[in-house]
Parts: C-alpha cells; sequence; structure tokens
C-alpha cells in the first residue's frame, strides 16, 4: 500500500465549500486504497490578517509571540477538514506540529527544521485513520511555537513526507503546475512535465511562487519526488524529482517589483552577502567594484535592508538607484555555459528593447529592465529561449 502526502494550499481551503471539496479529493485517495497523510495551510487570507494583527500590536517577525500568532490559522483549516472527512465516513483526526513534534531551531518566524517524528502518523494510518497536520508550523526545544517561513506548509508536507518515507508528496493550490514564466504575464507559457530538483530550486529562489524554495531544497536532500497540481481542475501537474532531464532552457521567474541598491563598505564585500543570507534576504549582485557593491532588492524589504545595513559599522553608505526606480527582474533557468547564454541574450535584445543589466550566474541569466516593458521582453525571451516550439 503507498503512502502518499497531500497538502492543500490556502486557496484549496479559502472557504468552507472549498474544504469540504478538499475532503472529497482525500476520500478519493483514500479509497483507492492509499494510506495518507494530509498537511494543510491558513485558509486564503487569514495569515495577512493575523500578521496585520501583530504588526499592529508594535511586534513582527523574530518576536516568538509573532509566530505564536500567525501559525494559528492552519490550526483552525486542520480541525475543518478533519471534520469533514469524519462526516463523510474517513476516520480522521487533527495535529498540530507540536504534537508530532517537528522540531525546529529558534530562529522564529524563518525556523529550520531539525527533526520530524512521524510515529503517532504511522500508527494512526495503520489503524486506518487520515492524519491532517497543520502546516507551516514547528516547536523549540525549549517548547516555543515557530513558523517555517512564507509558504512554509510546503515544506512541512515535504519533510513529513521524507519522514515517512512516502512515494510523493502532492502540493495542490490553484496552480496546475510549474510553467515556464508565470501565466498571468505571459498567456502562452507552457506547463512542465517535470523539472528536476536544481531548476526547481533556483525557479523558487528566484521568484516562482507555485513552490517555496526551502521545500524544494527539503525535498532535494532528502530524495523527495513532488507533484504540483491543482485542486480546481484535474490534470498531472508537474512532477519535481531527481529523474527529471536536464534542459538548455528550463523556465523564467519575474521579480515585479525590485529595487537597486549601491552599497559602500571597508573590508569584504563577502560579509554583507553573509548579512543578507542570515536575515534570509534574496538579492542579485550586479557588480562590486572598488569598494561598493550593486545588488537588486525586494522593493517591499527596501526599508527592513536599509536599516539593517546602516546599522554595520563595515558599511559606509546605502542608496538607492533613483535614476532606476520602476524595475523588474527576470531570471532565466537555464543550463552552462551561462556566460556565453548571457552574451547571446543581450545581443538579441539590444535591439529591440531596452535592458539595463545582463548579469550571468550559477544556472541562471538575470536581466533588469523597465517594469512597463517587462511584458514585451518576457514575449520576446520565451519564443528566443524555444518554449514555445
Amino acid at each position: 500500500m503507498a503512502c502518499i502526502v497531500q497538502k492543500f494550499g490556502g486557496t484549496s481551503v479559502a472557504t468552507l465549500d472549498r474544504i469540504l471539496h478538499v475532503a472529497s479529493l482525500v476520500e478519493q485517495t483514500r479509497r483507492a486504497g492509499h494510506n495518507i497523510a494530509v498537511v494543510v495551510s491558513a485558509m486564503a487570507g487569514v495569515t495577512n490578517r493575523l500578521v496585520d494583527y501583530v504588526h499592529s500590536m508594535g511586534s513582527g517577525e523574530g518576536d516568538a509571540e509573532y509566530d505564536s500568532v500567525v501559525s494559528s490559522g492552519e490550526s483552525v483549516t486542520s480541525g475543518l477538514l478533519a471534520i469533514a472527512l469524519n462526516k463523510r465516513g474517513i476516520p480522521s483526526r487533527s495535529y498540530r506540529a507540536w504534537q508530532l513534534p517537528i522540531i525546529t531551531d529558534d530562529h522564529f518566524g524563518q525556523a529550520i527544521i531539525k527533526q520530524v517524528n512521524v510515529d503517532s502518523l504511522i500508527a494512526d494510518m495503520n489503524n486506518g485513520i487520515t492524519p491532517v497536520i497543520s502546516g507551516f508550523q514547528g516547536i523549540t526545544e525549549n517548547q516555543r511555537i515557530t513558523t517555517l517561513g512564507r509558504g512554509g506548509s510546503d515544506l512541512s508536507a515535504v519533510a513529513i513526507a521524507s519522514a515517512l518515507k512516502a512515494s510523493i508528496c502532492e502540493i495542490y493550490s490553484d496552480v496546475d503546475g510549474v510553467y515556464t514564466v508565470d501565466p498571468n504575464i505571459y498567456s502562452n507559457a507552457k506547463r512542465l512535465e517535470t523539472i528536476n530538483y536544481e531548476d526547481m530550486l533556483e525557479m523558487a529562489a528566484q521568484g516562482a511562487k507555485v513552490l517555496q524554495e526551502g521545500a524544494v531544497l527539503y525535498g532535494m536532500r532528502h530524495n523527495t519526488a513532488i507533484r504540483v497540481a491543482s485542486s480546481f481542475v484535474d490534470g498531472h501537474g508537474t512532477v519535481i524529482s531527481a529523474d527529471a532531464q536536464d534542459r538548455e532552457y528550463t523556465g523564467m521567474a519575474i521579480g515585479y517589483n525590485v529595487a537597486q541598491l549601491k552599497i559602500a563598505y571597508r573590508g569584504n564585500s563577502n560579509q554583507i552577502a553573509q548579512l543578507l543570507n542570515q536575515n534570509f534576504i534574496k538579492s542579485t549582485l550586479i557588480r562590486d567594484i572598488s569598494n561598493e557593491i550593486t545588488i537588486i532588492i525586494d522593493k517591499q524589504r527596501l526599508p527592513l535592508i536599509t536599516d539593517l545595513l546602516e546599522r554595520q559599522e563595515y558599511v559606509q553608505s546605502v542608496r538607492q538607484e533613483l535614476v532606476r526606480e520602476h524595475l523588474s527582474r527576470i531570471t532565466i533557468v537555464c543550463s552552462d555555459p551561462v556566460e556565453e547564454k548571457c552574451a547571446n541574450i543581450a545581443q538579441f535584445l539590444q535591439p529591440n528593447v531596452r535592458v539595463f543589466e545582463c548579469i550571468p550566474a550559477n544556472r541562471q541569466v538575470n536581466l533588469v529592465v523597465p517594469s512597463d516593458s517587462l511584458q514585451e521582453i518576457v514575449g520576446l525571451l520565451h519564443k528566443w529561449c524555444g518554449f514555445e516550439q
């Protein structure tokens, strides 16, 4: 009997009717003869509302009480789904993460999983009970509730699937797979049947929101196959595994609202990279010349990043490049040689559109472009990369 973990995201459980629909999907899997554990997110919009509450009280990410509050939405969903399953004749019970437990470090808001105990889940499944686990949550060894970062229910599901040695971890949302680019910005985007961990990791790290980056990394480290599919429509979705073939070009991830920062520093620029990594801040390096580093970051996090940098003794100044205020970033995930691909892409685009930067990196080419030209450039690149053949 195969063991499967199914995770349902916020839009999949957004209303009571959607939760009843999810219960019917779980029932189908259960009656097909599979052992199944279910992981759920909070109902759509609930976590954002809880975050607003915490901010209104003057707290935020990094405070233990922040995690205690914002993690509560998943507990509501797991209980409601367990009720719905029991009403359908599928024996079920809900779990908070601390009841397993899922042990994490104490980096509140972005906790790292240290250990997952699934003994109670195995006992339940052996007795015909379908466990429903609140995603996003963990607990420290000192019994403090933690959260696993935005999209952390994906990570919960993959970690539980790995501990259970499940045949696959199925991630359900309102998106029916991984696409070559966000279909909302380019209608000819193509769904990928398969993608390997490395390429999916690059896509997730650079803004593809279909799957949390930490979940991909955990799956890669533990060789846990993941399927991304929709709970709204039938379909195969996209399977992420070590077996998926390498491609010359895999897809594009979009950073819709980014800022360009110039940071003057003393010493070594590695300390800036380490500081950003320690605070889970994603950045794209443009250049590092004469003790001045230029990076691209998420504009929404600009105040936080500026404040963090200005408090460092080795940082002399931080300024936003206002001449390039309305920027977007396009990351093309591809195979080597990336330097040659970067040069070819820049040469292709130069006569047609304005591109501020074209930077090669590991398994990717990053372009910084005017936001008002983003759709046009994405269309040109999508054809040039061969995604429409």
